[in-house]
């Protein structure tokens, strides 16, 4: 899932694992937040892929936004970008259809399902017994909130 045109010059190919590892934190705190609010669901990653200057995701801060989508509306998400034309619908059945399984199954409070969108693409992340759980993110977010803020806010 690399954004065509990149100049994001330190990821040559596969760039998620480096921004997930770097933003891991706010992704586990956005999951345990929404699951104490609304119950199983997904984390949606929007990342600004039209970042204008050379950018390695290690070292460079990449503009994203995070919300937290309950289970009974990720289909509907997926399918307002299929119907606006951004993906195709062989894409986005299989994944409706993959993700929600993972919905029901997935434990809260040791995993993340992740959903990176980078215009026009899409993909689906399962975060399976992290070190650092969503409540242990959760709370160290809230500890050390005056770090987190401004990319917590809209």
């Amino acid at each position: 899932m690399r954004p065509s045109n990149s100049v994001w010059q330190g990821n040559f190919g596969y760039w998620q694992n480096n921004f997930i590892h770097n933003n891991l934190l706010v992704i586990g705190y956005t999951g345990w937040k929404g699951f104490q609010s609304f119950g199983r669901g997904v984390v949606i990653c929007d990342v600004d892929t039209k970042v204008t200057h050379p950018t390695n995701t290690s070292v460079d801060t990449v503009p994203f936004t995070l919300q937290f989508l309950p289970s009974d509306l990720i289909g509907f998400y997926l399918r307002s970008f299929q119907d606006g034309g951004f993906i195709s619908q062989s894409i986005c059945s299989p994944m409706i259809s993959s993700i929600l399984p993972a919905i029901a199954t997935y434990n809260p409070h040791q995993d993340i399902l992740l959903v990176l969108k980078a215009d026009p693409q899409f993909e689906v992340n399962f975060l399976h017994q992290l070190k650092i759980t969503p409540p242990d993110c959760y709370e160290q977010v809230c500890n050390r909130w005056s770090e987190f803020k401004p990319s917590l806010m809209p």
